[in-house]
């Protein structure tokens, strides 16, 4: 029922567990990378790169062993290698690619060859070449998109984050500073910007989202989301399709990231975070921070499309406590039903926590597990803004 909190019980994961072994993680936290093992009840960690005034905010997993890892403090993009089997990382990268400063994002293509890099600072995206052998970047990107057109008050393009759609062509850049969102075509390897989509509203500042599909759509999806930082809210886009291509996106529809009955006691200071939608294109997650509650929260939503057209409706579920404070991003695991929901805090109560994913979506209000900021921060620095698990069957991932 929505509303309700899910008391899903556990058995799924657990036997899951039993039968593959703990699940790998690998965690971003100011000048930190670290490694962990979660087994459903207890986080261990086991691996740690640390470079002073570094922040991975943003990572990607190539198997069997690569791991790249954003510096948004810089113009660098770093490859450290890390084994799943062994828990070996790296402790410094052995390659680093040097472009536009301040990436915060990171996708692949659809055979991760090339990997695009957003700029939160300048407003582009670094196209990389990484199909050596042992992924090393080139000199230089191989092409940089700008992002165009009118800003808001941050002044200059922000590129928060790049989602690439099932199909692999398509990738979707959320720009922050615009009001808007950008879709980059990858056809033949040349990157060029097709789509550009203004939201209704201004100064609300996209920053992550995710692509549906709620038909059969020639392979593309029929719909995009992407939840805004300034104003917390999420606006749901219908996607234009002729002759098997994205000629256009149209917004179709915006609403709160808050439940009515689960407002922040700080509306002005609330600031979203990520958001997730989930493989069954009818769970939508939502990270809500800043929201002056005794803790932040995850939203959960649904995707109405119980009718023949493909149209989409957004609809409220339930809130949850994060168990702590900014909850900048989280994941969801990778088993075939996405069983967990991996999230970090940034700020007080749980570093990392882990929920339990019920069959109708509703996370357990009582989380598998937790880690305590106390374990993971250092020094005075915020604790964890990056949580993905790392496959250990051979299958290259990402934080899609």
């Amino acid at each position: 029922m929505l509303g309700l909190a899910s008391a899903a019980p556990t058995t799924l994961v657990t036997r899951l567990n039993q039968v593959m072994g703990p699940k790998k993680l690998i965690v971003g936290a100011p000048g930190q990378i670290l490694g962990y093992e979660f087994n459903n009840a207890t986080f261990k960690q086991t691996a740690n790169s640390s470079a002073a005034g570094t922040s991975a905010s943003w990572m990607a997993f190539k198997a069997p062993n690569l791991l790249y890892a954003v510096d948004e403090n810089s113009n660098t993009t770093r490859l450290f290698t890390f084994d799943p089997s062994t828990n070996t990382l790296s402790t410094e990268p052995v390659s680093t690619g040097i472009g536009a400063p301040g990436i915060v994002t990171l996708e692949f293509n659809a055979d991760k060859t090339h990997l695009l890099a957003g700029s939160y600072t300048l407003g582009q995206v670094d196209i990389w070449d990484i199909s050596a052998a042992n992924g090393s970047f080139g000199n230089a990107p191989i092409k940089s998109v700008v992002l165009d057109g009118p800003v808001n008050s941050a002044g200059v393009h922000r590129a928060h984050q790049i989602v690439r759609e099932p199909s692999g062509r398509y990738y979707a850049v959320a720009d922050l500073g615009g009001d808007a969102i950008h879709i980059i075509d990858g056809k033949d390897n040349k990157y060029d910007m097709v789509v550009k989509a203004d939201l209704s509203k201004k100064d609300v500042g996209p920053r992550h989202g995710g692509w549906i599909t709620t038909k059969e759509n020639g392979g593309l999806p029929t719909h995009y989301i992407v939840v805004t930082e300034t104003s917390s809210e999420m606006f749901l886009f219908e996607v234009v399709t002729a002759d098997g291509a994205i000629t256009g996106m149209t917004e179709v529809q915006s609403l709160s990231t808050f439940g009515a009955a689960f407002p922040p006691a700080n509306a002005t200071a609330a600031r979203a975070g990520e958001l997730v939608v989930a493989n069954n294109n009818r769970d939508i997650y939502v990270s809500n921070r800043l929201t002056g509650n005794e803790t932040d929260s995850i939203s959960h939503f649904i995707v109405d499309a119980a009718n023949d057209t493909g149209k989409a409706n957004i609809v409220f579920a339930h809130s949850y406590s994060s168990g702590g404070s900014l909850p900048r991003m989280f994941s969801l695991s990778g088993d075939a039903d996405q069983s967990i929901l991996f999230s970090s805090n940034q700020l007080n109560g749980s570093a990392l926590v882990a929920f339990t994913r019920g069959k109708c979506g509703g996370l357990t209000a009582a989380p598998l597990a937790t880690l305590d900021q106390s374990l993971v921060s250092v020094a005075d620095a915020f604790g964890p803004q990056f949580v993905m698990e790392i496959p250990t069957d051979g299958e290259a991932c990402d934080a899609e």
